[in-house]
């Protein structure tokens, strides 16, 4: 009787021996890739670019706006509440600091006060105001011009066509700007004495005055305190 052994080798040793690959992780194995990595410094042409012509670049660039940067002016001219005198702001916005400021009003230097970047100053009379600012880099910003013309530094007018009638001056005063003081009206005559005015129309300007012999000065004053003194009398006929 014959007997027949058989053996089967564990499942692990037939993979072992078939010559296969085997990664304990259950994985299959990873080639490595054989080229370098290269880096943007390696390519000299752009690193020159990068790291020595475009920092010159901005060097330059930054050193020409330097040289050429302006102040920057800003006026801001306030209202006037009685004629006489109204103030001025002036800003000055600059990189670089303000080497000087020139303010003048019909040529005359204005005296300013600084508060940082701030000028302010007060006006008491009309005129053209120029402004003109300077950095320390010597580079100057166009010269600023404004017109102030609201305060009252004219006395008060009067109409030529005056009437006299029945020893009665009638005359017509105006003042375009802060007005006609109408409480400070009066005439006096050659001997001193004074007259108030007999009527007032403030609507039409219209005054009248008692004329003695020998005729009167007017004294007409508007808000901001000038003063016109016209006088007048009878023109007697030679005849």
């Amino acid at each position: 009787m014959n007997h027949h052994s058989s053996y089967s080798a564990p499942r692990s040793e037939r993979s072992l021996s078939g010559g296969s690959s085997y990664s304990p992780r259950g994985g299959r194995n990873k080639k490595r890739n054989s080229y370098p990595k290269r880096s943007w410094k390696d390519n000299r042409v752009l690193f020159t670019m990068v790291c020595i012509v475009l920092p010159l670049v901005v060097l330059n660039l930054f050193i020409f706006f330097l040289a050429t940067s302006t102040p920057r002016v800003e006026l801001t001219v306030g209202d006037t509440k009685d004629y006489k005198s109204l103030d001025i702001s002036i800003k000055v916005k600059s990189l670089l600091p303000v080497k000087s400021l020139k303010v003048t009003l019909e040529s005359n230097e204005v005296e300013l006060e600084r508060n940082k970047n701030t000028y302010t100053a007060t006006l008491t009379s009309n005129g053209v105001l120029e402004i003109q600012a300077t950095g320390w880099n010597g580079m100057s910003a166009a010269p600023i011009y404004e017109a102030i013309s609201p305060l009252d530094d004219s006395f008060p007018t009067v109409d030529e066509n005056y009437t006299i009638e029945n020893d009665v001056l009638t005359i017509v005063v105006d003042d375009s700007q802060s007005g006609v003081d109408y409480s400070s009206l009066h005439a006096t005559s050659a001997d001193g004495t004074v007259y108030e005015p007999l009527s007032i129309d403030k609507t039409n300007g219209k005054v009248t005055f008692q004329l003695p012999e020998g005729g009167v000065t007017v004294s007409i004053k508007d808000m901001s305190g000038n003063e016109y003194q016209p006088t007048f009398s009878v023109v007697k006929s030679t005849e």
